[in-house]
Parts: structure tokens; sequence; C-alpha cells
């Protein structure tokens, strides 16, 4: 059953590991609203209601997941679209289908492979002690902090294996073809030489001469080419860790005093090389066993430092760590915190190497150590580090001087809303200025600039922003920054007239006129290479494979859909911006056979006919158990293929 589970894990949208990133909330059938009132209803499966309190509340955690993993630099609205509405639906369609089927087939998930499929999710294997037992309490409080008990959890996954085990049956029904495979890796790789012959669009824009009245016409047919978005200019101003840094005042003394009370931090610390025979203790060890295990190791610590040249010998003999035991005990070199203290402790009190301590105990037991080695450790010279220190105090006081102000700012913007100076000065601020700035983010880090952020242009072009010109309410635009702004002026969204576009109006049509007139000439000419009255002017021959970089996608798909039984293969394209090609196919030559290449392409085709395959058997059960879609949003059917 498991490889069931990973072969079609990408075949659904319902994924096992729920404490990553689960796809939606598995309310189960039993948990589904037994409602009457359609008007409440987003669909009915098979006569089950879904309300649209549980498809609003998948929604919302759906674009929590989404904002989440795009770092919360991402608008609401840009993702919650009537498209995305209708997939999350869709998702809560399938799988109650599907939840179905399985109550039909009667499918069974022992405790055993509930049990193997949790310890397979990453965060629970690693609340696995060293002793190879589980912490039961740490799994309640992972749970918990995801809203969930342990027989919740338990009963997710049950549910999950359940229907992934109905899918994965119907998916194993699609087998590859090895020779089609065989034959789409051979056309992948091959190479295909072509001869080009170009006509160049702007080969052919002196010949078009355009007069007013067809400048109007394509004006007038053109209308959504010339529109112009909402525009204004602004005033703004950023309050940061960065700008607050610049009026920190660090004084030499606190810079010294960083350097003496900090010297893990500018250079390498002392490192110790040693080696050690382990008598081990059990993890709760009975004062029994202490006890042997004490006399033991007295007993090798005796031998040892008698003649301590035999302590690799009995650490090969004696020592209980399988880690160093074969290599007599040697552990390597390390630092004071890369070992447990006790053993630290006493590696780092002797004085020179060959000397022998212990028995020493820590929480693995008894310890008898020699040293074998010592690094001193090196530090930078002050004055090497004192501007990064410098540096360094500013950020960590700005950081905490932005915790303490970020309200007063807020506060200062809004009641001395016509202006920012005094906020300004206040702070140490610089009141920036900008023209034609769009509701649409510019590039940028969102994080850090304001105009290239979809939740202060937003509040920046609300109507009551627009309307009363005042500053607007503080915006958080990512980690310790904040940002306000003010409209000085605005210009409406609307069409260019024909006098203030003409100058765009004139490119465009040259443009696109070219073009036409370059298509033409080389279709004629195509059509005169094919008929054996006249060739092109061609280019040097030139290998193409299908990833072949630098050339247009255009020409790259007309060359491998051109046939191949019978060269040379005459073919023309039309280049978007360019122009047209007039390409010969002269040669096919294949690739030689790489067998992990096919083995991949024969994965990637049975994994496309398994999604065809499930995606057909969802279609049959929508048919099979009847689906009732009533949530209808807007624009939903113009996008929801998207």
């Amino acid at each position: 059953m498991f490889e069931i589970v990973r072969r079609h894990t990408k075949l659904m949208q319902i994924i096992l590991f729920v404490l990553i990133f689960p796809s939606f909330v598995l309310f189960g059938i039993q948990g589904y609203d037994h409602l009457t009132d359609e008007a409440n209803l987003a669909a009915k499966v098979g006569g089950i209601p879904i309300s649209m309190q549980q498809f609003d509340q998948t929604q919302r955690e759906q674009v929590t997941r989404l904002q989440q993993a795009l770092g919360g630099r991402v608008d609401i609205s840009a993702i919650d679209t009537p498209a995305m509405r209708m997939r999350t639906l869709d998702g809560m369609i399938d799988q109650l289908l599907i939840e179905l089927a399985v109550n039909k087939q009667h499918l069974v998930v022992g405790d055993s492979a509930v049990q193997q499929a949790i310890l397979q999710i990453p965060q629970i294997a690693a609340l696995r002690r060293p002793d190879g037992s589980f912490d039961v309490n740490a799994y309640r409080n992972l749970l918990e902090a995801q809203g969930m008990s342990p027989q919740q959890f338990e009963a997710q996954v049950r549910a999950q294996l359940l229907q992934q085990q109905a899918v994965g049956a119907i998916g194993d029904a699609a087998i590859a073809s090895h020779a089609v495979a065989a034959s789409l890796n051979d056309w992948q790789r091959q190479t295909r030489s072509v001869r080009v012959a170009l006509y160049a669009a702007k080969d052919y824009t002196a010949q078009v001469k355009p007069d007013d009245a067809e400048l109007q016409t394509f004006y007038q047919q053109h209308q959504a080419d010339f529109q112009v978005p909402e525009q204004a200019s602004i005033e703004y101003v950023v309050l940061n860790t960065a700008a607050l840094a610049q009026g920190v005042n660090v004084t030499p003394q606190q810079v010294r005093a960083y350097y003496d009370q900090h010297p893990d931090k500018f250079g390498t610390p002392e490192q110790r090389r040693a080696s050690h025979i382990l008598i081990a203790l059990p993890a709760k060890p009975t004062a029994a066993q202490v006890a042997a295990a004490q006399a033991k190791a007295d007993a090798i610590a005796a031998e040892a430092k008698k003649d301590p040249a035999r302590f690799a010998e009995l650490a090969k003999r004696d020592s209980q760590d399988p880690g160093s035991a074969a290599s007599g005990g040697d552990l390597g070199y390390f630092t004071r915190d890369g070992m447990v203290k006790p053993f630290a402790d006493a590696v780092f009190a002797l004085s020179k190497p060959g000397q022998i301590t212990g028995p020493v105990r820590s929480p693995f037991g008894f310890h008898i150590i020699e040293l074998t080695g010592i690094k001193p450790g090196q530090r930078k010279p002050f004055d090497d580090v004192r501007a990064s220190i410098e540096q360094q105090l500013r950020a960590d006081a700005a950081t905490k001087l932005y915790a303490e102000v970020s309200d007063k700012f807020s506060n200062k913007v809004y009641e001395d809303s016509r202006s920012f100076a005094a906020v300004a000065a206040q702070y140490h601020l610089q009141v920036q200025h900008a023209q034609g700035v769009t509701p649409t983010p510019r590039a940028g880090d969102a994080n850090t600039d304001p105009l290239a952020n979809p939740s202060f242009l937003k509040a920046l072009f609300s109507p009551n922003s627009l309307r009363d010109k005042r500053n607007i309410a503080a915006v958080e635009i990512g980690p310790g920054a904040m940002a306000s702004g003010r409209i000085l002026d605005a210009t409406p969204a609307g069409t260019l007239s024909f006098a203030q576009a003409r100058d765009k109006v004139r490119a465009l049509f040259v443009e696109q006129r070219a073009e036409q007139l370059a298509e033409q000439a080389g279709q004629a000419a195509l059509q005169q290479a094919r008929d054996g009255k006249a060739q092109p002017q061609w280019g040097p021959t030139q290998p193409l494979t299908l990833d072949a970089k630098g050339v247009s996608p255009a020409l790259l798909a007309a060359v491998f859909r051109a046939r191949a039984d019978k060269l040379p293969q005459l073919v023309g394209v039309a280049l978007p911006g360019q122009g047209y090609a007039v390409v010969s196919l002269d040669a096919v030559n294949a690739a030689q056979t790489d067998p992990a290449q096919l083995k991949a392409q024969l994965g990637a085709q049975e994994q496309a006919l398994q999604q065809a395959v499930t995606y057909a058997y969802l279609q049959s059960l929508r048919r099979r158990y009847g689906v009732k879609v009533l949530y209808k949003p807007s624009s939903a059917n113009a996008s929801a293929n998207d």
C-alpha cells in the first residue's frame, strides 16, 4: 500500500503530510452539514451538502497557506480570485467523491499502517529520542499547536490513506508504452539541421507611410492599446531600522566593551583534540549499573595512566562508543561548545597533550580521556573589527528603538495628516517624492520599497485617500519597516486622445504593417521555393535542439513539428515582433540512447497517463453520485480553467 502512496501522491490534491501543507480541511462525510436551504450551500455531492461556511473556511485556510508560502509579500486580492475559489471547491468535491467511493468499496487501513505513515512525516520522525523511543508529549504538543488532538490527526491520516488507496488502484491501470517513450525521448534529444531565410519586419518599415486618415482609423480600432492607468504624484516616508540607525549614537567605550565581552565573535575559539574510552550507561541506570560501570572505568583508567602508549589499544578493546572505538577513541578537534559540559570541562582543564584524566561521568556514561592536541584560538585585532561592531550596535539599538516608536510614528502621521515634515524631523527620515505612481506595484523588494508593496498602494489609491489627499494610515510593508504616503495630485484612468497618442499610434501602425509586409514576402518566397522556381537567400546551416537557447520559440516549434520522412522539408513561420522565417529542414540526427533519460521519460509518461486516468475516474464519480455546484462567482466561469 505504501508503494501506492509513493507513486500516486502527485495524482491527487490530498497530501499525507497535513502538518506541512494540508490541501483542504477533511470534514469527513459525517462532518458535512445536512442543510436543506440551497441558498446557504456551495455544492451538493451525492446528496451531501457542502455549506458556504465550510467552503469559506477552507478557502481562508488555503489563502493563508499561500501567503505564508510566499513570505506574506502578496496582496490577498491577487490570490483570493474567483478562479482559485472554484479550484478550492473542486478539490473539496473531489475529496468527498473519493470518500463516498471508499465507503462503497469497504476499504480498510490498519493501525500499524497509520503509524508507519505518521512516522514518515519529518517533523514527527524527529521526535524519536536517541535511544529509539518516541516522545509522546512532544507529539501531543505539536498537534495541539495545529489545533488537533492525536485522535483527530490519526483519523485524518487514515482517511487520506484510504483515499489514496482507492485512487491508487485506478492509477495502476495506466501503463506507459516503452515504444512511445523511446520515440518521444528520441524526438526531444535529436538535432535538426536547418537553414533559415529571415524576412525581418524592420526591413519593410520604410515602405509604410500612413496618412492621418489611416492613423485615425487605426486609433479608433485599437483603443485598448492607448489606455493609461490611474496615476498620481505622491510623497511618502519610510520608518525602518536602517533609517533609525542613522540617529543612534554609539560611543567608543561601547564598541570596546562589546569587543571584550564577545571574544568568540571576532576570531576562532580554542580547539582541542582528544581520545576517549567510554563505559556506557543506559538512560536511566540503576545504582548497581552505575557502580559496576565506574569500577570498570576506574580499572581501565589505572591501566591507561600506567602505560599511556597503550591508550589507543585499550580504546579499541574496551570502549563502548561505536563511533570512535575502531579509531583508538579519536574524536578529532572540537571546541568547548562541541561536547557535553562535563566532558568539555575535563578536556579543557588539561594543560598539554599526552595527559590522561578520568573517569569523567556524562549523560552517556564514564569517560577516560587523553588530550592529544591543542589549537590555540585566534582573535582579530580590535581596529580591524571596530567599524563592524559599531554598525552592529547601531542596528541592535535601531531594532529596539523601532519597537518603541512604531506606534508613535503611526499616531504622528495620522495627527498631522497634511504633511510629513514633523515626523521626518523627529525620526531623521527623508520625505521622498514620486510621480507617475500607479496602483500596480513596481519591480522591487516589497518588504523595503513601498511602491513595490501591494498593501501600501491599495491604501494609497483608496477612495478616501484620493479624495482627501491626507496621509494614509501607516502600513507595515515588511519586518522592521512601515510607511505612510499622501496623494499630491491624481489623474484618473482613461484613454489618451489621438493628439496625445499620435506618436505611439504611428509607431504601432508601422510596426504591425511592416510585420504584415514581411509575412507576405516570406510566404511568397516559401511558395516559390516549394514550386522549384527560386530559392530564398538562405543563412548558414545551423544545428538546433529542442532546448536551443537564443532561438525564437515559434521557430523551434515549427522546426520540430515539421515532418522528417522526406527531406528537405520547407516550412514557414511568423515570428511575432520580428517578421517571418522560411525554414529548410535538411537533416535529422538521432541522439544516442541514454538509458537514464529513457527511464525518466517512461516515468513522466506513466505519471501523465495516471493523472489522465485519475481525472477520468473522478469525472465518472461525479456522474455516478451526482454533483450540483451552487456557488457561482461572477467571473469564475471566465477563468476557472486557467
